[in-house]
């Protein structure tokens, strides 16, 4: 429990620490217009992007396919309000963005989280660690894009542990891609 807190009370810190430094959310949108590749294009369609920033709520739900596998009493969490930034910060990361290369192999959802607007707006991210890809779906669970997610994949690891630390397969699969780093 005390690795928990520790890692909770870094995270939470490193975002004060990036949102004193970053610029309004004004200029980061005007930036991710500017920049018209592939995956910043499709995001910023349709105000998707005004979804993720005005989000009042954020579900996290794990996919694993064999709950046998994990000791996680419970599967889905909304985010407390303090690390909304986090995963909104983690989202917006322009790296998130630079490439959707060809990957043999099924993109399978190791975890989804759901952005809820004021609106009544949903978007949904789902993520393959396996792959280091992730994808964004409508309200009706429509592909919107598919993009790589090469340096962010262990920070959105990272942070699905802290949600669900008991997870036994979220744990080894962060200590074999943190190994190969």
């Amino acid at each position: 429990m005390k690795k928990v807190s520790i890692s909770l009370i870094m995270l939470i810190t490193f975002t004060m620490c990036t949102s004193c430094i970053a610029s309004p959310k004004n200029e980061i949108k005007t930036l991710i217009e500017i920049t018209k590749d592939d995956g910043f294009g499709k995001v910023m369609k349709d105000s998707i992007s005004n979804i993720i920033f005005e989000s009042k709520r954020i579900v996290c739900e794990l996919q694993s396919k064999s709950p046998e596998d994990s000791l996680r009493q419970d599967s889905v969490i909304v985010i407390p309000s303090k690390l909304i930034s986090v995963v909104q910060y983690l989202f917006f990361d322009v790296n998130n963005f630079k490439s959707n290369d060809v990957v043999y192999g099924k993109f399978d959802s190791w975890v989804c989280y759901k952005f809820e607007s004021r609106k009544k707006q949903i978007l949904f991210l789902e993520i393959d660690f396996g792959l280091s890809k992730w994808r964004l779906l409508d309200k009706n669970k429509t592909q919107i894009c598919m993009q790589d997610m090469k340096e962010n994949n262990l920070q959105f690891i990272r942070l699905t542990r802290l949600l669900f630390p008991k997870d036994k397969t979220l744990n080894m699969l962060y200590n074999n891609l943190n190994k190969q780093k």
